[in-house]
């Protein structure tokens, strides 16, 4: 996932379609939200995606549906792959004029045998997005967006519905107002960002900024700066040798104990322990080729 919250999708097309296929290496994305809806397709290993009152537990085969300004924050095993398609609703509108406010679900009863089979239409064509992604993109590149557009007819035709006027435009308003102080943060999140400072940012006293971001984002303000600085921190020890008190430092944690605190709250284990894990990847993918 690219830059951030709401996240801004480098792999979205003039057409409002875009394709990701994701190998993770144990990887964890704080709360975030995109103007995309996502549509996933898991190949391998687990993804755990956690929203504001549940929770999705991903296995091989499943297939996901995330609305767009859902705010949501993911886990990955270390073999998780899947494959991500994003739809931008303001392009599908060229189509589907009220594409932007309809809200989405993949939920249906079994005995539904009319959206039984509209699902199974659906994963014909993730799969085969899927097979031809990983063979030759440019060689299918006609085919794939006929799949693409195919796949959000069936969405539109057999799993959407209106979302009530009064919730779409509180939600928008919220995400609207946030949107500013979220990219400043995953820009600049080794900088001195106080609670103060984020409260000024946004012209807010500071009892409604807190109510307002944790009641949008699922964790509060601090909460979420320490953990966009470890998911930095984590994907340093990825590919650097420097001292770990350095990488958190260039991250902002002057505090080496409030990183491990943070470090294992996300990811289960320390920062040396995380580093001693990407090391032992390395070291067996190099044995493998």
């Amino acid at each position: 996932m690219q830059n951030y919250q709401h996240k801004l999708l480098a792999d979205l097309d003039q057409t409002g379609f875009g394709i990701k296929y994701e190998n993770r290496l144990s990887a964890y994305t704080p709360p975030h939200w995109h103007q995309a809806i996502e549509l996933l397709l898991f190949v391998k290993g687990t993804v755990t995606c956690k929203f504001e009152n549940s929770t999705l537990r991903a296995k091989p085969g499943d297939l996901y549906l995330i609305n767009s300004h859902e705010v949501h924050e993911t886990r990955c095993s270390r073999d998780a792959v899947y494959l991500c398609v994003h739809i931008l609703p303001s392009r599908m509108c060229l189509y589907v004029p009220e594409f932007d406010q309809l809200q989405f679900s993949l939920a249906f009863d079994p005995e539904d045998q009319t959206k039984a089979n509209a699902y199974a239409q659906l994963m014909v064509h993730m799969q085969e997005i899927l097979r031809q992604t990983k063979e030759n993109p440019q060689a299918y590149r006609l085919e794939q967006q006929s799949r693409l557009f195919a796949a959000a007819a069936i969405l539109v035709k057999y799993f959407s519905q209106a979302m009530p006027v009064e919730e779409r435009s509180l939600q928008r308003s919220d995400m609207q107002r946030l949107e500013p102080l979220l990219e400043q943060i995953q820009l600049n999140h080794s900088e001195e960002l106080s609670l103060d400072w984020a409260c000024g940012e946004m012209g807010l006293n500071k009892e409604y900024f807190c109510r307002l971001f944790k009641k949008n984002m699922g964790v509060s303000y601090l909460q979420y700066l320490y953990q966009v600085r470890a998911t930095a921190v984590c994907r340093e020890l990825e590919i650097s040798e420097d001292p770990i008190s350095e990488i958190a430092e260039r991250h902002g944690f002057k505090d080496q104990k409030m990183l491990s605190q943070y470090f294992k709250e996300i990811y289960g284990c320390t920062p040396s322990e995380k580093r001693k894990f990407f090391r032992e990847v390395t070291l067996e993918n190099r044995e493998e080729q």
